[in-house]
């Protein structure tokens, strides 16, 4: 399957690879990048420096947001790759209900207080909307247009959509097995650009994550996409030439970016997203691939330790950037250069250290817990 430069393993002992949480790290370091620059720069603003300068760079900075995809076909692969291994069934209805505790341990312990704690602390003079808060703890949040981004922290967003891709996991599981992967791939992939069409055409204007063009129908091939990833390196499928597919892969979302930036500047229609997403996870699965094969030069790049170590914690860094950005940087356009200079490594190290603390104690806390007390040994997170 791999050899072990890009091989790990976990505390339970279930294989782990390596590139994998450095993409996660790749993944966050981009969001984390948007949401920086998104208050302080727009495509527009760069035009002084030339028409082809600006349409260059503006790309690079405007587009970090597409961490997310990448995201969502990493969870894709890692949820499946136990069942394409056969490690794993979900034949039965144990199966399927043990699949679902050990999500709910993975996910929901970290969601439920990180909710709880930033809307309790979210900032403003208005009343806090306690019919938010109930629909995000009962996840009605994910299928309501009036609540999908939580106005404390709007990234929770794409959490609901994870949470709801788990639901339907199983589901997409015995369809493989019905349909195939590959019709299953063809037939959401159709679907969920067909949702993304048919919402951007009802609010061509709206550009941020939105119930239309966001929810878990519109974004779910980008999970089945990760789950055909991890069919074709468990049945040896990888490309021949891993540095091809890399350039390929990075030219597909070069181009995707490029194709998004238009679209902000009003060169292309909105409508235009719908197949750009398209092209940039298409991209994205392809460098994906190319550094699943071992011994490359980009396994061993993504194997760097800052990486590792920004994947490995890259749960806990997406709950809590956001809130601690506005409480660091509540107007980053009303700073100068310098203040905003200072500002930014005091919100890294602030996100970095509450990401180390949630880690440690939040995500991975239960088997410490449980031996202290005596208990069983907890569900291992999936």
């Amino acid at each position: 399957m791999a050899d072990g430069s890009i091989e790990t393993h976990d505390t339970f002992g279930t294989p782990r690879l390596a590139v994998i949480n450095g993409l996660r790290g790749v993944a966050i370091g981009l969001v984390l990048s948007y949401h920086l620059i998104a208050g302080t720069m727009s495509p527009q603003s760069l035009d002084g420096f030339g028409w082809i300068a600006a349409r260059l760079v503006s790309p690079l900075l405007t587009e970090g947001w597409t961490g997310v995809n990448l995201f969502f076909i990493l969870s894709g692969f890692v949820l499946y790759l136990p069942y394409a291994a056969g490690q794993r069934t979900m034949h039965s209805l144990a199966d399927r209900l043990a699949f679902y505790r050990r999500r709910a341990w993975r996910l929901l312990p970290l969601f439920y207080i990180a909710v709880l704690l930033e809307w309790a602390a979210a900032p403003g003079p208005d009343p806090r909307d306690i019919g938010e808060l109930l629909s995000i703890l009962s996840f009605g949040f994910i299928v309501s247009p009036h609540y999908f981004g939580p106005s404390f922290n709007p990234p929770l967003w794409s959490l609901g959509v994870e949470i709801a891709f788990s639901a339907v996991f199983p589901v997409l599981v015995a369809a493989q097995h019905r349909l195939g992967l590959g019709r299953l791939l063809m037939l959401v992939l159709a679907t969920a650009f067909a949702f993304r069409f048919g919402g951007i055409l009802r609010f061509p204007a709206l550009q941020s994550p939105t119930y239309n063009s966001d929810s878990i129908l519109c974004r779910i091939d980008e999970f089945v996409l990760g789950m055909a990833v991890a069919a074709a390196w468990v049945g040896g499928r990888l490309p021949r030439r891993p540095g091809g597919a890399a350039t390929a892969g990075l030219l597909l979302v070069a181009l995707a970016w490029l194709g998004f930036d238009q679209v902000l500047r009003g060169d292309l229609p909105p409508l235009a997203r719908a197949g750009l997403n398209n092209v940039l996870d298409i991209g994205l699965c392809a460098l994906l691939m190319a550094a699943l094969a071992p011994r490359t030069r980009l396994a061993r790049m993504l194997s760097w330790r800052p990486l590792q170590i920004a994947g490995c914690m890259s749960y806990s860094l997406y709950v809590w950037h956001l809130p601690l950005l506005r409480a660091v940087i509540p107007d980053p356009a009303a700073l100068t250069a310098g203040a905003l200079g200072l500002a930014i490594p005091i919100f890294l190290a602030l996100a970095l250290a509450a990401a180390a603390v949630s880690y440690r104690l939040i995500e991975f806390p239960p088997a410490a817990w449980r031996r202290r007390l005596r208990l069983g040994p907890s569900p291992r997170p999936a």
